[in-house]
């Protein structure tokens, strides 16, 4: 197999999300969908909470900080990706430019 055929194979957003966010590189894919892969934590998170807060306004506390948390966290990275998109785009089309 050539290189070039190698650096196809290991080509995957996940892998590339990796080294940008931990500077390693990526080890296993996981199949499942966005939609999906959120919902399992969602679920996971909500289950634990409710087995630790039984009164409804401590449960409905803290599941508020999580979720202004998880927004929080979700508005970051968006703008970040966005960013971290546009610096791309301008280096494909700088590098096409100059050819």
């Amino acid at each position: 197999m050539d290189h070039i055929s190698e650096i196809f194979e290991r080509l995957h957003i996940q892998r590339i999300r990796e080294f940008l966010m931990h500077g390693v590189e990526g080890g296993d894919i996981n199949p499942k969908g966005y939609k999906e892969r959120i919902g399992e934590a969602h679920k996971s998170a909500i289950e634990l909470i409710q087995s630790k807060f039984h009164n409804m306004a401590e449960y409905e506390e803290i599941t508020t900080k999580v979720y202004d948390y998880a927004a929080a966290c979700e508005d970051v990275y968006m703008e970040i990706g966005l960013q971290c998109g546009f610096i791309l785009a301008i280096q494909v089309l700088t590098n096409t430019q100059t050819k």
